[in-house]
């Protein structure tokens, strides 16, 4: 009993029915969950969420982010 395809699928092909994964999701996420610019920031967020940007809320600092770059520190 042969269980393998038929026929091949070329790299392209499946490389392109990949490629499109991404952006389908995207689509899906954007109608599924409402998304809001924060208020300290302006970065895109979640609504009702903290900010993984900056740590604000509702104009206060709930979280502490670190940068990269570890000179600059947001404290709460």
């Amino acid at each position: 009993m042969n269980i393998s395809p038929r026929n091949k699928i070329s790299k392209m092909r499946s490389h392109r029915r990949h490629s499109t994964w991404k952006t389908i999701n995207l689509k899906k996420l954007t109608r599924t969950y409402q998304i809001t610019k924060c208020s300290n920031c302006g970065a895109n967020t979640l609504a009702h969420r903290v900010c993984p940007v900056c740590g604000y809320y509702k104009g206060k600092q709930i979280l502490t982010i670190k940068s990269a770059s570890k000179e600059t520190v947001v404290d709460a």
